[in-house]
């Protein structure tokens, strides 16, 4: 973690700004060490671990906390922190810890997956980020940029590559593939930290959140809480899954009910056979036909991804510009296709919708009281 990041962090409890204790270092990095709340009243830290800053609650973080407080028990005792803090509830935290859990096995699993994989290397993903962020590189270039549910920081790396100052961050493990797939771009930081409650001041330009927010359980709260950390004229897209036909839906439901109650290892199985399914179907070009009533992918990551999340909710176009409308963001840019003609509306409402992504814009006045 590179000091600086300290500045735009606060608090994801009480917002206060942190202090920074280190324990380990190397070549001016802070490898280990602690972020603590400034706030009289909090009392909570955080631990930065293999250089990355752990912004979760407790909850969330029970096993890498003890794995911390052990291996640096002398220092931490000399700083008389405390061991338990008072938590906010959390409706959604078993949701989180099963998306930490199996996003994490992912991320860990398919760490070079968009960097140096055969079918999808990092150039092909640079396309695949501009498409899904309606973002062009100018209006990335000097901006702070956040890149929220980072994955393993492919789209961190295009953002950086364009001269934006990146923060990527994510709920799960993703993050230490994230954290070594991008330590030497300089104007790259990555966070852990949850959606919900972002460990960050109001310091943003450009947020993008790509493929993420319907994994949250609650896509439009979660858009809302990142759209409160845009400057005054800036930029957030959502790219969240699209609504799909009535037997779409269907074959998809039924499917994932019984896909997120399987063991990792079961799911990693299934994922092996549905793959080898998808290249018979791609060698005799029906593949496509049978995405029209259910998602089949032609790489075993995006199949994984696809059924292993414990939740994934479909959207709307219409849905979608109603929560920006809500925030008060004023729509830029979409990737909807209106169609014109009458067999276009008819394939229209055959296909499925796989995704829906919107690009809006924060109001230019400042908010009372803030600077």
């Amino acid at each position: 973690m590179d000091k600086i990041l300290v500045k735009y962090l606060v608090c994801p409890q009480c917002k206060h700004q942190l202090k920074l204790q280190p324990f380990e270092l190397e070549n001016e990095e802070f490898m280990e060490g602690l972020l603590i709340c400034k706030g009289e009243q909090c009392g909570a830290w955080y631990p930065i671990t293999r250089g990355i800053p752990r912004m979760l609650p407790e909850n969330l973080r029970l096993e890498l906390t003890n794995e911390f407080v052990k291996r640096f028990k002398t220092q931490f005792d000399s700083l008389s922190l405390g061991y338990e803090f008072e938590l906010p509830e959390d409706e959604l935290k078993e949701l989180k810890q099963e998306t930490i859990k199996n996003f994490g096995h992912e991320w860990l699993e398919y760490s070079r997956f968009g960097w140096d994989d055969p079918q999808y290397d990092i150039t092909s993903e640079e396309n695949v980020f501009l498409h899904k962020s309606l973002l062009a590189a100018s209006e990335i270039k000097d901006k702070f940029v956040l890149d929220a549910g980072c994955g393993n920081g492919r789209y961190s790396y295009w953002a950086s590559v364009y001269g934006g100052r990146v923060i990527g961050m994510d709920l799960g493990d993703g993050v230490e593939s994230a954290y070594k797939n991008t330590r030497n771009l300089s104007n790259t930081h990555i966070v852990q930290g949850d959606i919900f409650n972002p460990p960050f001041k109001r310091i943003f330009d450009v947020i993008y959140s790509i493929g993420v927010l319907m994994h949250t359980g609650n896509a439009q709260k979660a858009t809302t809480s990142l759209s409160e950390l845009l400057k005054p004229n800036g930029s957030l897209t959502a790219h969240v899954y699209g609504k799909g036909n009535t037997v779409y839906e269907y074959i998809d439901a039924s499917l994932r009910n019984r896909t997120t109650r399987m063991s990792i290892d079961n799911l990693s199985q299934l994922t092996k056979r549905l793959y080898s399914a998808s290249n018979v179907l791609k060698r005799l070009r029906l593949l496509r036909l049978v995405n029209v009533f259910m998602r089949l992918e032609d790489h075993p990551h995006c199949i994984f991804d696809w059924y292993a999340a414990p939740i994934a909710t479909h959207h709307t176009y219409d849905e979608v510009k109603k929560w920006c409308d809500e925030m008060g963001l004023r729509v830029l840019a979409t990737n909807e296709k209106i169609p014109q003609t009458l067999s276009q509306r008819v394939k229209d409402i055959l296909r499925s919708r796989h995704s829906v992504t919107v690009r809006a814009i924060s109001a230019g006045a400042l908010i009372d009281g803030e600077n």
